[in-house]
C-alpha cells in the first residue's frame, strides 16, 4: 500500500510515523531507515497481535477499506478472507492482503470487518 508519512517519532532507537494513505490515516511503528516527513512509500503492513471475534474484530457496517485512529487506537476496516481449512486469515485493504492471527474460527464467510489494532509495523518493500 501507498502511504504518505506526515510525522516522523524517534524515541529509545523506536521509530514511530503518522501517514496519510488512499484508504485514510494512522500510526504505526516503523521498520527500517527512518523516512522523511512528506515522503512516499510503498510499505507492507503487519498487525503484530492476536484478533477475537467481539473484541478486537467486529463486523462493519462500512463497505470500503478505511483507516482511522480513535483514543490511540487505529481502527482498519476491511474485507475479511478465510480458507476452508481455517488455516490463515487476512485483510484486504485496497489492494493489500495482511495476514492476520485468530483465536478462533470466524461466525460467518468472508465480509467487511473492523479491526482495533495497537500494535501496528510498516515495512518498505522499496519499490
Amino acid at each position: 500500500m501507498k502511504i504518505r508519512v506526515s510525522e516522523v517519532l524517534s524515541v529509545a532507537n523506536t521509530i514511530r510515523v503518522h501517514f496519510h494513505s488512499s484508504a485514510g490515516s494512522g500510526t504505526a511503528l516503523w521498520m527500517g531507515t527512518p523516512p522523511g516527513i512528506g515522503e512516499e512509500h510503498d510499505v507492507e503492513f503487519d498487525l503484530n497481535e492476536v484478533f477475537s471475534w467481539g473484541k478486537n474484530l467486529i463486523p462493519s457496517y462500512h463497505k470500503a477499506p478505511h483507516i482511522t485512529v480513535i483514543n490511540g487506537v487505529t481502527q482498519i476496516t476491511a474485507q475479511i478472507v478465510q480458507n476452508a481449512d481455517e488455516e490463515w486469515a487476512a485483510l484486504q485493504l485496497g489492494d493489500s492482503i495482511i495476514l492476520i492471527e485468530l483465536d478462533g474460527t470466524l461466525p460467518q464467510e468472508s465480509r467487511f470487518v473492523e479491526v482495533k489494532a495497537t500494535n501496528i509495523h510498516l515495512y518498505p518493500t522499496n519499490i
